[in-house]
């Protein structure tokens, strides 16, 4: 995810205003290898998200806000077991990696 956004010069094309990053299925499992590890999508699976997925996901978040683009992610199960989890941790680390409000 980071190397395309990286290839493209950290730009973003759409005209709307708003970019999709989309998290599915991890680097190097096949589709039906990761539902059947995901499967009941009830909790993460241990070494199936991939921590760069998180980083790379906040990384592109962070740079399309700063560049005036609406980020919009969409998380599949399959990405590493629970999606709504998967969003709670992309969530905290966005809010970890912002700077100290000034007082």
């Amino acid at each position: 995810m980071k190397r395309q956004f990286n290839l493209s010069g950290k730009r973003f094309f759409g005209a709307s205003g708003d970019v999709i990053i989309r998290l599915m299925t991890p680097r190097g499992i096949r589709y039906e290898d990761a539902y059947a590890k995901a499967h009941p999508f009830d909790k993460l699976i241990d070494g199936m998200l991939q921590g760069s997925m998180v980083r790379d996901t906040v990384e592109i978040a962070r740079e399309a806000i700063d560049q005036g683009i609406r980020p919009n992610i969409i998380i599949n199960n399959r990405a590493g077991g629970n999606a709504p989890l998967i969003a709670q941790k992309i969530a905290t680390t966005f809010v970890r990696a912002l700077p100290e409000a000034k007082s």
